[in-house]
């Protein structure tokens, strides 16, 4: 997988996505000989006390697996002519059930033609993709087998910058590696294109590509995240996504395949100071309207292009991202009151949102 630049609302700081294999720099391995314990049975009792890092790996690795993708691509030659490309490419995931349920990154498996998932005992799967979450990140993976080893999950509410974190994954495929370090940060917000990391886990576990979907777990072994991103200019910047979210989405991707979102059949971008100045707007408050689409919600409303949403469910809206967290929070079918500058008018409206097509 190729890497991607992203940029962060917070810092000049560039990450890539960690699935496929590049070679920054590496860090300790475990080879799966040396592993003394699993949730299956093998001993922890051998490790001292202080081995803290070494009993989480041993508690969490067994539950960390290699997933190997072949994708698809479509190129033209030099002839203008058509050709099929099959481009291998390999991430991590986390076993969360003992009959079969992997969490792992969207970008590990989207587009994926086939998916084989690798344990740390060798065994092979062919694993299907049940649902994926382009938005979160978030994908669930099945393979047909029962008594797998699965893994602990903690809570990423009560993380607090400093705590001990390993990170377990296959960077630049090399199996079942295992990092450490601590959680650096919490809460960080991170931009990519079209999808939005909203509350991220900054943690200076190194992360590698190969590295993504793997376990961010704490030093009993529980996981905390789901590790996603790394810097590309800097040391010690990685990046996961907090167990809570990812659980949540899981759950979603179990009973529906997808995830259920609200949708108001919108677009909209930030007021700029040349819109503030054409419009004459006393501020940069708000968002413009570019456009709705036919019959959605917005379109229902009487909401038109150009108009500047300034307060939105009884809330003022300063920029697109509050507009956006705003209809995420709400709930299908919820009635949304809304307050728009038209010129030189005010207007107030309620649009009924409905799940997202």
């Amino acid at each position: 997988m190729t890497r991607r630049a992203l940029g962060t609302g917070i810092a000049a700081l560039t990450v890539v996505g960690v699935a496929g294999v590049f070679a920054p720099r590496l860090q300790v391995s475990v080879r799966q000989s040396e592993a003394v314990a699993a949730p299956n049975g093998a001993q922890v009792s051998k490790l001292s006390p202080e081995e803290v890092y070494a009993r989480a790996a041993a508690v969490a690795g067994p539950s960390v697996v290699n997933i190997d993708t072949v994708r698809v691509r479509r190129v033209r030659s030099f002839f203008f002519e058509e050709a099929i490309q099959r481009v291998p490419s390999s991430g991590s995931g986390v076993i969360l059930s003992a009959d079969g349920d992997i969490v792992t990154n969207e970008h590990v498996v989207a587009g994926a033609e086939s998916i084989v998932v690798t344990l740390q005992d060798g065994r092979r799967f062919d694993g299907q993709v049940v649902g994926r979450d382009r938005s979160t990140d978030v994908a669930l993976v099945k393979v047909k087998a029962a008594n797998l080893p699965a893994i602990k999950v903690g809570s990423s509410r009560s993380l607090v910058p400093g705590q001990l974190a390993i990170a377990i994954g296959n960077p630049l495929g090399l199996r079942f590696t295992v990092t450490q370090g601590i959680v650096s940060a919490l809460g960080r917000p991170i931009k990519m294109r079209d999808r939005v990391y909203e509350n991220l886990v900054q943690t200076d576990c190194a992360i590698n590509p190969g590295n993504s979907g793997g376990a961010l777990v704490d030093r009993q072994g529980a996981l905390i995240g789901i590790n996603t991103l790394v810097a590309e200019t800097g040391n010690g910047i990685g990046f996961a996504i907090p167990v809570d979210t990812a659980m949540r989405i899981v759950s979603e991707l179990r009973k529906y395949g997808k995830v259920k979102r609200p949708w108001a059949g919108l677009y909209f971008a930030p007021v700029t100071p040349d819109i503030q100045a054409y419009f004459g707007l006393p501020s940069a408050d708000g968002v413009i309207v570019e456009g709705v689409v036919p019959g959605g919600p917005a379109d229902e409303a009487g909401l038109q292009r150009g108009d500047i949403i300034i307060e939105f469910d009884g809330k003022r809206v300063k920029d697109d991202d509050e507009l956006r967290h705003a209809i995420e929070r709400a709930k299908i079918g919820q009635r949304v009151p809304f307050l728009v500058l038209r010129g030189d008018q005010r207007g107030r409206g309620e649009m009924t949102l409905i799940e997202a097509p």
